[in-house]
């Protein structure tokens, strides 16, 4: 299905295609999964639960670098980026951009709670906060996929911290 979507956008990729494609039979299919939103989004959960994973691999670490989700998250883009370019680019699917963004919102919300030690002083501002980190790192996954910049993930990183820090950190704190 990736390679497909790769291929047309989500959009305009249909189940016949996938039949066609994977030389399976529409009942075998169906005896699976619900519809192509399913098969995608099963994809994507074993996706990230190995994001999940590497990501609390380096929260081992002595010390955790801000943002340390998202630069797990470019390493990844960027052995994959064709697909990441598909996945959340121009011909992405709203699917897939609700799925990333409910699934980050919990990873970046853990990160950031444990960068403030648990003290948020208030609820709705830190929600706020945490989508906005999220809505920012699908946008600039995104440009850096589409448009090829030659930003290693490192690089990325680095730009993506001094983008957002001081507006996150800034919201995370007493007045």
């Amino acid at each position: 299905m990736l390679a497909l979507i790769v291929e047309k956008g989500y959009e305009h990729v249909s189940v016949q295609d996938i039949l066609d494609r994977a030389d399976v039979g529409r009942s075998t299919f169906y005896a699976h999964y619900r519809d192509k939103e399913e098969l995608l989004l099963g994809g994507f959960d074993e996706s990230f639960a190995a994001f999940v994973e590497a990501t609390g691999a380096a929260n081992e670490n002595e010390r955790v670098r801000f943002l340390e989700p998202a630069l797990v998250l470019f390493q990844h883009a960027d052995g994959h980026r064709h697909v990441w370019r598909a996945v959340v680019g121009k011909q992405s699917s709203e699917v897939v951009l609700r799925y990333l963004r409910e699934h980050l919102a919990g990873v970046i919300s853990q990160h950031l709670r444990q960068q403030i030690n648990d003290h948020v002083p208030d609820e709705l501002v830190f929600a706020a906060t945490v989508q906005y980190t999220v809505n920012a790192l699908i946008g600039v996954l995104a440009w850096w996929s589409e448009t090829d910049a030659p930003y290693t993930p490192d690089e990325l990183h680095r730009l993506f911290v001094r983008l957002s820090s001081t507006g996150i950190q800034r919201s995370l704190t007493v007045a």
